[in-house]
């Protein structure tokens, strides 16, 4: 491994990289419709958005499944896409272009402690894992780590073992790459570890350089700063904090090999065909699994000759051979003593050292015999490039081919930016907008902000406020809406799933006047019964007409329905959905499907239902006053004919 001198073969060698950089843009920009939408992705771009129309400049960005919610960073480095296109497509473009970028800082990484062929390989072999091209397309709090993490690599390693002009700059931008870093993604924290040991390792250098020395203590000042931000945020709610914690230690550590095989996988491309794309049109999950296993064993074998040439090279005095293994050993140590489950995209701090060690081995190799094996090392590299871009565009594939299999949790971006269109032109701006996902995936499809109610439970349960609804709904089997939309938008998808939005007016729900107040501040304003298959439903309309006192949040009214034969016996009990007080807003409506079939054996006649509201957390039924000043906990609903066959 001697120190890289420029020359005009190191010239050919960054043509070369220039060429798989181009070719890592190419399978990166592939299907880029195909790209999955979901909840994840969808949050740093309404961050933004928040940011953009309504000024929130927050600290803390979203919550995590592993501890703490993450910081903020991402969606701040979102704002100029999203400002500038108010689409998902902006910011998924950003994020592709800046980690592609970061193959090429794989290639100088490499050519830093290896020279220009080392970083070369390890650029391919970057640009073409089907993991990493996956993790280089999300919009996720931790998509620009493909990016961060060979660039910080880059700028440490150059500035300790290179010779920059300015090693101090050099330095100094490695620290604020780790702070930036830091500040997107909880688990970018754990680049302190192999940082802080890249340091340490050369310690002495930096002791005997004043310039270095201020350079550190800068960038450690300034990551504390900016982590102390962070910290004072998250400890603003100490009651969540304190949730978070008491959830994570809830179960005990246990040593795992997860973080190691997926710091392999990122590397090697191993199991993707069996994780992705196995639903493909053209059926080859299973031939290409047993390839990409075998691409996977002769790639680990080049990963542990590379670190062990690389251990063998620090030991005789070369420093710099031990960088690499830092930066892809500790970051799985980190992780294999663990109380959660590991998931490949945590090893993305990792990047680029599996890939310079395993391009150490075969960097080597090729040296022994260059004039046959140089060939050979090239077809090898053009038929796994071949396979791994063929596993990445099958994911693809096999998106386009079920975009309706998980509904709008994680649809493409070709039929999400569809529905977002759809959604602008049927809202108006006072709409509230009722969806079955979170806020931020139709925001961020849309690329605007909305008055939102997450409620799966559409039709069965709408709220019409005064300025309308828009009800966004997916499925295989959409039911009827309990009253006819002003506008609509229908979307079949080639799955079989579809897409719907309705926009529905107050003016289009019917009114009775039998009830003129009630004593919670919610009345009966219409219900009618009707048919639904072999029983009955029950289709009632509420109106809140008062603002609620500040207590009424605790409210948890539901709808009844009680069925009375002709005797006035009571014959069934019909419990609806709740709606909790703190979604009560003066003037909206509440609209409720219930439905019922009358027991077996119940006698045949003429039967009566009458319906109400009973508040489950204090134990009581809303008092209505009728028109004829009669105070009452029910109002009739209709009458139904029940025969016995």
């Amino acid at each position: 491994m001697a120190r890289f001198q420029p020359s005009t073969s190191s010239r050919l060698y960054a043509w070369g990289a220039a060429a798989v950089v181009a070719l890592a843009g190419l399978l990166r920009c592939a299907y880029l419709l195909q790209i999955e939408h979901n909840t994840d992705r969808a949050y740093p771009i309404w961050q933004a958005l928040l940011t953009l129309e309504r000024g929130a400049l927050p600290l803390v960005g979203q919550q995590t499944s592993v501890l703490f919610a993450n910081p903020a960073l991402t969606g701040y480095l979102y704002l100029p896409a999203v400002a500038l296109t108010r689409s998902p497509l902006g910011p998924v473009v950003f994020t592709i272009a800046l980690n592609t970028l970061g193959v090429w800082f794989t290639f100088l990484a490499g050519r830093a402690v290896g020279g220009p062929r080392v970083g070369l390989i390890a650029a391919f072999l970057v640009s073409v894992n089907p993991w990493v091209i996956e993790y280089s397309r999300l919009t996720w709090v931790q998509g620009l780590l493909p990016f961060f993490a060979p660039a910080l690599a880059w700028a440490l390693w150059t500035a300790l073992a290179g010779a920059p002009p300015r090693p101090g700059r050099r330095l100094g931008l490695a620290w604020a790459l780790l702070t930036l870093a830091a500040q997107t993604y909880l688990l970018a924290f754990a680049l302190v570890v192999p940082f802080a040991a890249s340091l340490a390792l050369y310690a002495r250098r930096i002791a005997r350089d004043r310039r270095l020395r201020r350079v550190c203590a800068a960038g450690a000042l300034a990551f504390a700063a900016a982590t102390a931000l962070y910290a004072a945020a998250l400890l603003a709610d100490s009651s969540q904090l304190g949730a978070e914690l008491e959830r994570f230690s809830a179960s005990g550590p246990r040593l795992s090999g997860e973080a190691l095989g997926h710091a392999l996988r990122l590397v090697t491309g191993a199991d993707y065909p069996a994780a992705r794309g196995a639903a493909a049109p053209a059926g080859d999950a299973a031939l290409r699994q047993t390839l990409t296993q075998a691409a996977h064993l002769v790639l680990t074998a080049c990963l542990a000759a590379g670190a062990a040439l690389a251990l063998a090279r620090a030991a005789r005095g070369d420093r710099r051979a031990a960088l690499p293994v830092l930066w892809f050993a500790l970051p799985a140590a980190l992780m294999s003593y663990v109380s959660q489950a590991v998931h490949p995209f945590y090893q993305l701090i990792g990047m680029p050292g599996g890939a310079v060690l395993a391009a150490f081995a075969i960097s080597s190799a090729i040296a022994l015999r260059p004039r046959a094996l140089g060939p050979a090392a090239a077809l090898a590299a053009a038929a796994f490039g071949a396979l791994m871009a063929v596993n990445s565009v099958r994911y693809a594939q096999e998106t386009a081919r079920l975009p309706g299999a998980h509904g709008l949790t994680a649809l493409s971006l070709e039929h999400g930016l569809a529905l977002g269109a759809a959604l602008n032109q049927l809202y108006t701006g006072a709409e509230l907008v009722i969806s079955p996902v979170e806020e931020w995936i139709t925001a961020s499809l849309a690329g605007r902000t909305f008055d939102h109610l997450q409620d799966e439970r559409a039709p069965a349960v709408l709220i019409v406020p005064p300025g309308g609804a828009v009800v966004v709904r997916a499925g295989r089997e959409l039911d009827s809406l309990p009253v006819s939309p002003a506008a609509s938008w229908r979307a079949l998808l080639p799955d079989g799933a579809a897409l719907a939005l309705d926009r529905l007016t107050p003016d289009a729900v019917p009114r009775d006047g039998r009830v003129l107040r009630g004593d919670d501040g919610i009345i009966p304003v219409s219900a009618r019964l009707e048919r639904a298959g072999s029983g009955w439903r029950v289709i009632s309309a509420w109106q809140v007409t008062e603002p609620l006192p500040l207590e009424a949040s605790g409210w948890l009214f539901a709808p009844f329905a009680h069925v009375y034969n002709a005797q006035g016996e009571r014959a069934l009990v019909v419990d609806g959905a709740a709606v909790p007080g703190y979604q009560w807003r003066a003037g909206d409506l509440h609209l409720h499907q219930m439905a019922f079939a009358l027991p077996s054996g119940t006698p045949a006649g003429r039967y009566t239902v009458v319906i109400g509201q009973y508040d489950a957390a204090r134990a009581r039924s809303a008092i209505f006053v009728t028109a004829d000043g009669v105070y009452t906990p029910t109002v009739p609903a209709g009458a139904l004919t029940h025969s016995v066959r």
